[in-house]
């Protein structure tokens, strides 16, 4: 029963605890005074809306135009899309207009100098983006909008937008884009509504940087226009973003793989003519050009109005490789000509024999030199062989016969220097022999027989024909001997041309290279050419001087700050 009795105690206490939280509650609810906020607030929005028709242009004359101050923030540029030709951008429109019908007195709601409004609820001009390429025209974020006392409407939604831009490839990668984003009133003319430009640039307050483009202009332009349709006069503001590319990327994957191919092109005349894999090279450095140029193709727009200066130099090499296998079969040809297929003319000789050779230092090696003495010893000994009158009496034995066929199998040795047998001695220069004399005029053996068949033929006429087919061999060794010197002409000739050739492309193409891949003005524009922005000026923007207060806006400490109201 004791413990009983103490739990109901102790519910009953905390009971009445919980009666007087909710009773302290509700005295400081009714107590507090909420008239210095919501109250207010709601009382001026119902004061501005409740008769407020937001179809009606806010003029206080019908012939008296609105003016509405535009500006533009970026924080983007999220794509230029070269081949379909389409900016993507991320930014901020900017709008202020003043409508009479949204003033008050800020003494008579609680020192309230603005509010915040639904745009919704309002009017707002029509602005579209004339050039939009995919979409919508007009802003779809319908933020709020700010309402000042003077009756200053600021009206500042994101938005992202795709316009058309005309893409100019004649400098890729090197190249500037200049973008363009035009705004006006769809329906309103220029009597109706007028548009100015909060400032001279676009803000870039804050702007976050483009892996690949920079923003070196961004100047505002206003037009008036009037159109083949309509008899009024429109009028526009069009924002304008001059763009740098950064070629580092490019420079790396495509101008310096373009500046080794045509490098390597120049090592084609160094090959030797011989090694037959001159052409080769050439043919694999085309192909390499050939599809390198399918890869930039996929990367630039396709336009045909101008060709790109990365496709000029592909083409330049492209033209330079053909050249040069041109070239190479025109070398082969002249390597592998022959006396007895070519006859070298006069000139030729002269030119590329002679002073061309001493211009580029380029020597002969010294084989034809030797060839020209082994080719005198060949004819003196032949002379000796030839001219010198046989003995009537010497006759052909069979020591004679091997001497003869000595001569036949050494060939060319036998006619230069001197050989030895086992049976004697031969002298070419008297054609005397050493070997048993009486054999030779006798025609007899060392027995004193003769063995000289009767049906054979004079010894005499068989030593005449052995020297005639001797003569033949020593005549062909010389025709070889002059075949090989004039192909050894023919050769030098065709590394004279390989080196006068190559100096020439070289030439032609560090030229080539440099005209072509230096020609962008891009390379060569100064600091001073565009008028870059100050950003740390864009950051807050008074509206003072566009929208000046009132003469009789009560010196309160609330309506000093709104004087100077900025907004980013």
């Amino acid at each position: 029963m004791h413990s009983t009795g103490h739990q109901s105690s102790t519910l009953v206490t905390s009971q009445m605890k919980s009666h007087i939280v909710f009773v302290f509650l509700l005295i400081v609810v009714f107590t507090t005074d909420t008239s210095l906020g919501s109250l207010d607030e709601e009382k001026l929005h119902n004061h501005l809306l409740s008769r407020y028709v937001k179809f009606v242009r806010p003029a206080q004359n019908f012939s008296q135009p609105i003016v509405v101050h535009v500006g533009m923030s970026v924080s983007q540029i999220i794509d230029v899309d070269e081949r379909n030709q389409v900016m993507t951008t991320s930014l901020w429109v900017k709008q202020t207009w003043v409508d009479y019908r949204l003033t008050w007195k800020p003494e008579d709601y609680g020192n309230l100098t603005i509010i915040h409004v639904p745009v919704s609820d309002l009017w707002k001009p029509d602005l579209v983006l004339y050039n939009n390429a995919n979409g919508p025209y007009d802003v779809i974020q319908l933020t709020k909008a700010n309402v000042f006392y003077n009756g200053t409407v600021s009206w500042q939604p994101p938005a992202v937008f795709k316009s058309a831009c005309d893409i100019e490839v004649t400098y890729f990668p090197f190249d500037e884009q200049t973008c363009k984003m035009k705004f006006g009133s769809w329906t309103h003319d220029y009597s109706l509504i007028d548009l100015e430009a909060m400032q001279k640039q676009i803000d870039q307050g804050q702007y976050w940087p483009n892996a690949e483009w920079d923003i070196v202009e961004t100047p505002i332009q206003k037009h008036t226009i009037k159109y083949e349709c309509c008899e009024e006069i429109y009028v526009d503001l069009t924002f304008v973003f001059v763009l740098h590319r950064k070629p580092l990327f490019y420079v790396v994957t495509m101008v310096v793989p373009c500046l080794l191919i045509t490098t390597l092109t120049i090592f084609i005349f160094y090959v030797p003519p011989n090694s037959g894999e001159k052409v080769t090279l050439c043919t694999s450095i085309l192909l390499a050009v050939i599809v390198f140029l399918l890869l930039i193709a996929e990367l630039i727009p396709s336009t045909a109005q101008n060709v790109p200066l990365i496709v000029k130099y592909l083409l330049f090499t492209m033209a330079m490789v053909g050249f040069s296998t041109f070239i190479t079969v025109i070398i082969i040809n002249v390597f592998h000509r022959a006396g007895s297929t070519h006859t070298m003319p006069a000139w030729v000789r002269l030119l590329f024999l002679d002073f061309f050779p001493r211009i580029l230092h380029m020597k002969r090696s010294h084989d034809d030199d030797q060839t020209d003495r082994k080719d005198d010893n060949v004819y003196s000994s032949t002379d000796c062989l030839i001219n010198k009158p046989p003995l009537e009496m010497r006759e052909s034995t069979r020591s004679e016969q091997k001497y003869f066929f000595g001569i036949l199998r050494s060939g060319y040795d036998a006619l230069c220097c001197k050989t030895e047998t086992q049976r004697g001695q031969y002298e070419m220069g008297d054609m005397e022999m050493t070997i048993r004399d009486e054999e030779v005029v006798t025609g007899r053996d060392g027995h004193g027989n003769n063995d000289r068949p009767k049906n054979t033929p004079s010894r005499n006429n068989y030593s005449k024909s052995t020297i005639d087919n001797i003569d033949f061999i020593v005549n062909h060794f010389k025709e070889e001997d002059d075949d090989t010197k004039v192909k050894s002409d023919w050769q030098f000739v065709s590394m004279v041309i390989d080196r006068i050739l190559m100096l020439i492309y070289t030439l032609a193409v560090l030229i080539g290279s440099a005209a072509i891949l230096l020609s962008s003005p891009l390379l060569w524009e100064g600091r001073n050419v565009h008028r870059y922005p100050n950003v740390e000026s864009m950051k807050s923007i008074d509206l003072t001087h566009m929208y000046p207060l009132p003469p009789t806006a009560p010196p309160t400490t609330t309506s000093s700050s709104v004087e100077n109201v900025t907004y980013v």
